[in-house]
């Protein structure tokens, strides 16, 4: 077992698989009970790039008693995993709240990034997790969350579930909301909240792409995504585009990586 302290003395939990001249750092959403888990049917990237799965802060196996889980404080704890493994040519691959977290670690990194895959992740439309809500209508949409934690993440969840993912998956997800800690999820939502792409991406240097399911975002607003993104849709999938497909998803995420390091 691997952790290494963040910027703020937090334990950061995380695995390395494989080899190569690349290295694939994969950075989870929002809930996740842990890095491997989530990402299991990617591990077969492990036979041409090294893979490092970390659990961000409130997750996994890693430390639970920071005080705010903003997404700058996660870019951190990204950061000290890269630097503890001494890695360049790193592409971050980050899903739904890993988006803003692999922008941040941009930021904070540029110089070790060859690329970014955001991964059903940086909606521009207003009602998003990424355009900067303010104090009031964070404080509302965190409220459920509050009140009744386990119902609340239980109902959105399975609202994420599809009858094209394997039964084992399924399962898995189902028992995701018994195995988070309340304070530090409630915490990280809020954050999330607040986060503002329109403030981050301006900085972002190196080269983006997302690959985004067709069920999360509409028809009439990719002519708008597509102006800021370059963007690839795979229809007929929901959020957890991953777990639906995951021989689909992998070619896709193949084909970025090619187009990202040729």
């Amino acid at each position: 077992m691997t952790f290494i302290s963040s910027i703020d003395g937090m334990e950061i939990y995380y695995d390395v698989f494989g080899a190569g001249d690349e290295t694939l750092v994969f950075v989870g959403g929002w809930g996740v009970p842990t890095a491997v888990e989530v990402w299991k049917h990617q591990l077969s990237f492990s036979s041409k790039y090294k893979l490092v799965l970390l659990d961000l802060a409130g997750h996994g196996k890693s430390g639970k008693n920071r005080e705010n889980y903003t997404m700058e404080l996660f870019a951190h704890d990204v950061k000290s995993v890269i630097e503890d493994l001494d890695l360049t040519n790193i592409l971050l691959i980050g899903h739904s709240m890993g988006g803003p977290v692999i922008l941040e670690v941009e930021r904070l990194i540029s110089e070790r990034i060859t690329g970014l895959i955001a991964i059903d992740s940086l909606f521009l439309i207003p009602e998003s997790s990424y355009a900067g809500h303010e104090d009031q209508s964070v404080k509302e949409f965190v409220k459920p969350l509050e009140n009744d934690f386990i119902g609340t993440v239980r109902t959105m969840f399975k609202s994420m579930l599809s009858d094209k993912m394997n039964l084992q998956d399924i399962e898995a997800i189902e028992k995701t909301p018994d195995l988070l800690d309340k304070r530090s999820m409630v915490s990280a939502m809020a954050e999330l909240q607040r986060w503002d792409m329109r403030k981050t991406l301006p900085h972002i240097s190196k080269p983006l792409k997302c690959i985004v399911a067709g069920k999360s975002l509409s028809r009439e607003y990719r002519a708008e995504y597509n102006q800021v993104f370059d963007a690839v849709y795979l229809e007929d999938l929901g959020h957890l585009l991953f777990l639906e497909d995951p021989i689909l998803f992998n070619k896709s995420l193949e084909a970025c990586i090619s187009e990202l390091v040729n």
